[in-house]
């Protein structure tokens, strides 16, 4: 708990008291990953991301009190948004079972029943660099194999998808890309962190990705890259002039990215 800092702490000590308040014994261990655990969590942009393991999948009853406290607490602390997963107890200690049905809430609200599996980029990061809250250290094991094939799935489906409709003329990203720094950096350091996952076999912040990219890629894409880390940390004032090239720069470097990545994961596959 050394690692959270006192305002997010705050947050999840209410959070764990609201829900033992309306359902005891109902959370057994409470973890807290993401960007908290990796040391890079940023006001504004980055959320409470958690794995709560339960006794038992929720009731009617139960579920309206969960939706009830993180309604609440998204009220209450509307920019520090909690977004995680309840999983039962038993079902992630099963070996032989690799998913895992769960409820998942985000910006306080219940987003239906997902799929977690034990082999994908959150199950690695929450076994390597999660935090304890409650409970003991989650034993089980993460095939990295697969965590790559989806890591390499997801860069050539949403975030090719998503390039190409910032260069589709009339879309919301088209002109996003254009106006807004957030969406620059949302895709430049999105891909840079596939990138660095792909090629470190880890994980790590999108800051944190982007400079390892600094150290990596051809100096060409150096500014575009400290634009996005500038913005992420806070800073307001772009190193460009022209919004044009600004955009041009990162679309190219998406594309540079999204075939490094590529070629990378290719590479692993054929050892």
């Amino acid at each position: 708990m050394n690692r959270i800092r006192r305002d997010i702490k705050i947050v999840i000590d209410e959070f764990i008291e609201r829900v033992e308040r309306s359902l005891p014994g109902f959370i057994q261990d409470f973890y807290i990953y993401g960007s908290i655990s990796l040391g890079a969590f940023q006001n504004k942009f980055s959320d409470i991301d958690f794995i709560a393991l339960i006794n038992q999948h929720p009731k009617d009853d139960d579920l309206q009190k969960l939706k009830d406290i993180h309604r609440h607490m998204q009220k209450k602390f509307s920019h520090t948004t909690l977004d995680g997963y309840y999983l039962v107890k038993e079902e992630m200690e099963a070996e032989n079972q690799r998913a895992i049905s769960s409820h998942y809430f985000s910006e306080g609200k219940f987003k239906g029943k997902r799929s977690f599996s034990k082999d994908s980029i959150d199950a690695f990061q929450l076994k390597k660099y999660g935090i304890i809250i409650k409970g003991q250290q989650l034993d089980y094991s993460v095939d990295f194999d697969i965590v790559l094939k989806n890591q390499k799935d997801n860069i050539n489906t949403y975030w090719q998808n998503w390039l190409d409709s910032c260069k589709r003329f009339p879309s919301i990203n088209f002109f996003g890309s254009f106006v807004s720094i957030r969406s620059i950096e949302w895709g430049v350091l999105g891909v840079t962190r596939l990138f660095y996952t792909i090629r470190e076999k880890d994980m790590t912040s999108k800051v944190g990705a982007g400079e390892y990219a600094l150290g990596t890629v051809p100096e060409k894409w150096h500014k575009i890259i400290e634009e996005a880390i500038r913005f992420r940390k806070g800073e307001k004032q772009s190193l460009y002039r022209s919004v044009r090239k600004r955009r041009a720069d990162a679309l190219a470097y998406m594309e540079y990215v999204i075939g490094g990545c590529n070629a990378e994961a290719d590479k692993h596959g054929r050892r």
